[in-house]
């Protein structure tokens, strides 16, 4: 299982972060969030696609994978 950073733009945009970012709010005006336990084969591509549709709570910057596919 993998742990898959990404990057939620003000505008939207989202996409891969840096693994050595801080989780949560940037001074960019953007937030970094953590996927956790992404099964193997699962690319970035994926992670992104499944958290278009997720709604996070306010500051949880850490999901599970679980979380997303559900």
């Amino acid at each position: 299982m993998a742990s898959i950073m990404i990057k939620v733009a003000r505008e939207g945009l989202i996409s891969k972060a840096l693994k050595t970012a801080d989780i949560g709010p940037t001074s960019g005006d953007s937030i970094i969030y953590e996927i956790r336990d992404v099964p193997e084969g699962k690319t970035v591509d994926d992670v992104i696609a499944a958290f278009r549709t997720y709604k996070p709570g306010d500051k949880e910057y850490e999901i599970d994978w679980a979380a997303l596919a559900s």
